[in-house]
């Protein structure tokens, strides 16, 4: 534990720094980030011990705090989460550092350092909390840090809603926590969560403690209908902070649920159903948005809840396995789900940092102004194509390796339960990687193939090392992770066992076959990829020496070609989306070209939030009109106010002349039945 608190406080001392006078700003942040960057490093190394199995000693310190302790500790589950944490903060800070400098003439940059430090710090001691005070109070200074880095950019009225936004959301959960750790600590006669966990007195409370708990971590995670700040907030903040939040903050939403759940020695079915049909709906939904957006940044936090939706999925197979008494499925469940966590965090990060990049070389989020930059930045489209594949869940990347334990959690439920738990997930998963590739070839072709749509994308350039190589190193795990999963097995196996007796030698029997089936099928599609590039190699060869005409692609006879004939994204998806065109609901603008020589023509498409720009709005209009006939009492004249007070005394009287009677019926019906008796 030395080590965690090692690197805790260099990290804090990264975000101090940046409140030292007298040093030139880009030397500040340089030293200050290069610490946090520091920090994380050293953070690794007790999470990658405890999931090895070498356990960590815990910490405890004197807290005054009424029902606080101020105790820390890292078992595999949290192990996995701080895994995440580091990597992800490390390579989002460094990527930073070049990144924010062209904010530095119109922004302090010492806000930036400052909470990103905060950030982290906070979510390190959020996973790590063994005390639900502490628990709190971590995730409060998340949820601020959080708050002040999206709104860095605040001279924007949509980057203030955002984060108005997000901060009355996160808040909600907030209320809902409080209610859930009031609960458990009243079953458990403490706010010790190892005087929680396994207690059968929770039972009791089980139900409203899931509902609840699904509520304040649904609205972090993104879960449908609770995601509306999500596809607001990360479009709003930077992109280094977005690779954080969608990397990570979401998933304290997902730490949190799984913790509590933990705690639990048992749990009904529906609990594993409802996470089911959560996961289904997030994942449908999430990608049918994901796919009518032209703003590649909110398109990625559209797919930010697609994941979640995935996640939750493996979650209730897990829940409903164990619940069944079926711990292969349980096992499965949980590890699949679990292990996404890390997999979407690899490569969701890696996506939006590359987000960063190209708008940090052509200044737009637009995927319609981009195109061509393949060529200008091919360091960025490989990262991007990489983090593309993994996040359709295609083999050799990671995506694949959890989706598949989640797949075959549904199979093998489907196999001894019948086919209606099987029907719960297969066809939503697979509809959900369905609509992910079609979803990341327009948005990857829309961006990195074809010709410039715009001089800034003619232009464009790499953004130098220290933004590329960040997302190089989250592309290199994404494939290790893929090609070598059976590194990654046992470490689940000891995730799993938090949440089960059964121990990591039974998860390893139980996926016994799973490795070695996971790497030959990554290891024969990396060997295709081979074959392609050995044949783009030889044709490149045979070329080298030769000359090369190029000119434009037959354009069906139209002779003045030029990069408005390329698809845009909203072409490309055209056909997908009028499927569901009653659901998604795009706003078209349409001004026709006319005449034989026109001189304009106009198509725009947006596609608003049902839930936010549609269902919300609907439900304050209700509340207003219902709160303005109420502004009706309110006379402003002290006579009526008199009147209430008098009102509300005879109520009192009233209610309290009932309860009187009522004791002196039930005394009179005893003393008759006494008389009775005798």
């Amino acid at each position: 534990m030395n080590l965690f608190i090692v690197a805790l406080i260099v990290i804090a001392l990264g975000g101090l720094s940046s409140l030292m006078p007298k040093l030139p700003q880009r030397r500040e942040s340089v030293i200050g980030n290069g610490l946090i960057v520091l920090g994380c490093i050293v953070g690794l190394v007790p999470a990658i011990q405890v999931l090895t199995g070498s356990p960590v000693p815990s910490l405890s310190l004197p807290w005054a705090v009424p029902g606080g302790e101020m105790k820390l500790a890292i078992d595999p589950l949290s192990a996995l989460f701080l895994l995440l944490l580091f990597i992800v903060s490390g390579s989002a800070v460094t990527f930073g550092i070049p990144y924010f400098q062209r904010y530095a003439k119109e922004h302090s940059l010492k806000s930036v350092q400052l909470f990103l430090s905060s950030l982290i710090l906070s979510m390190a001691l959020l996973f790590t909390a063994q005390n639900a005070m502490l628990f709190l109070a971590a995730w409060e200074i998340m949820a601020l840090s959080a708050f002040f880095l999206i709104i860095f950019e605040d001279h924007d009225e949509q980057v203030r809603k955002a984060g108005l936004l997000y901060l009355i959301m996160t808040h909600t959960g907030t209320l809902c926590l409080f209610v859930v750790f009031l609960l458990l600590g009243r079953a458990a006669d403490s706010f010790s969560f190892s005087q929680m966990a396994g207690n059968a007195a929770l039972l009791d409370v089980g139900a409203p403690v899931f509902l609840l708990a699904l509520i304040a971590f649904g609205i972090k995670a993104g879960f449908m209908p609770l995601h509306i700040w999500l596809q607001e907030a990360h479009p709003a903040a930077p992109s280094p902070v977005s690779a954080l939040m969608s990397g990570v903050v979401i998933k304290a939403g997902i730490y949190g649920l799984a913790r509590v759940i933990s705690f639990f020695p048992s749990f009904p079915a529906w609990w594993g159903v409802l996470l089911v049909m959560i996961g289904t709906i997030s994942g449908i939904l999430g990608v049918l948005w994901a796919l009518a957006q032209h703003d590649v940044k909110r398109l990625l936090a559209y797919h930010s809840i697609e994941n979640i939706g995935i996640i939750a999925l493996g979650l209730g197979f897990g829940c409903l396995g164990l619940s069944l008494h079926h711990p292969v499925v349980g096992m499965l469940g949980l590890a699949g789900g679990l292990w996404h966590v890390l997999n979407h965090g690899l490569f969701k990060s890696l996506l939006f940092l590359g987000a960063g990049s190209v708008f940090h070389a052509t200044g737009s989020r637009d995927m319609d102004h981009m195109g061509g930059l393949w060529k200008k930045m091919p360091g960025t489209g490989l990262c991007v194509l990489v983090g593309s594949v993994a996040i359709c869940g295609l083999p050799p990347l990671n995506g694949f390796v959890s989706e598949w334990l989640i797949y075959n959690a549904s199979f093998n439920l489907g196999l001894h339960y019948g086919s209606f738990y099987f029907l719960l997930g297969v066809p939503a998963l697979a509809l959900i990687g369905a609509l992910a590739a079609a979803c990341f070839t327009k948005a990857f072709g829309v961006q990195f193939l074809g010709s410039a749509r715009t001089e800034a994308a003619a232009q464009a350039r790499e953004g130098g090392p220290l933004m590329l190589i960040p997302m190089l190193l989250l592309a290199a795990l994404c494939f290790w992770i893929g090609l070598f999963p059976g590194y990654f097995l046992p470490v689940m196996g000891r995730v799993t066992s938090v949440f089960s007796s059964a121990t990591p030698e039974e998860f390893r029997d139980v996926t016994a076959n799973q490795a070695g089936l996971l790497s030959v099928v990554s290891w024969l599609s990396l060997g295709i990829i081979g074959v392609i590039g050995l044949l783009a190699l030889v044709r490149h060869l045979l070329l080298k020496n030769k000359p090369v005409d190029a000119s434009a692609t037959w354009g069906c006879g139209y002779t003045v070609v030029s990069s408005r004939m390329q698809y845009t994204s909203s072409s490309y998806a055209q056909f997908s989306t009028s499927l569901v065109r009653d659901l998604l609901a795009p706003e078209v603008h349409v001004e026709n070209a006319t005449g034989y020589f026109p001189s304009q023509g106009h198509f725009e498409s947006h596609t608003p939030d049902t839930v936010l720009d549609r269902f919300l709005p609907w439900i304050n209009a209700g509340i207003h009109g219902g709160l303005r006939r109420i502004q009706r009492l309110q006379q402003g004249r002290v006579q009526w106010y008199l009147a209430y007070v008098l009102i509300f005394l005879i109520g009192l009287l009233i209610w309290q002349f009932h309860g009187v009677s009522v004791a002196w019926n039930k005394l009179f019906l005893l003393e008759m039945t006494d008389s009775l008796r005798r």
